[in-house]
């Protein structure tokens, strides 16, 4: 009886420490807002953009192609994709 306590306080222990070395709240603090920067910081592909004060051009098929095919993906009507998942319960 005195060794089945033991293991159990024993497993115990063991989850309650799994449990709680997830929780690092230093971490989380130091990564505070990395995220955004990372986007913004990412979002930024020529920083001299302003200097140029210069037209962008495009030609005008390949405009043209990619707004029709732009277009075209709103008249094909997907159907929805309907998951039946039977776990056990309902009709014999």
């Amino acid at each position: 009886m005195r060794n089945k306590n033991i293991i159990v306080i024993t497993i115990t222990l063991l989850l309650a420490v799994l449990l709680f070395s997830g929780c690092h709240r230093r971490t989380l603090e130091e990564n505070w807002g990395r995220s955004y920067e990372a986007a913004r910081y990412n979002q930024i592909l020529n920083p001299d953009a302003p200097a140029n004060l210069e037209p962008t051009t495009m030609d005008g098929q390949a405009a043209e192609t990619g707004l029709e095919t732009y277009r075209s993906g709103f008249k094909e009507q997907k159907g929805e994709d309907v998951y039946n998942l039977d776990i056990g319960f309902g009709k014999n």
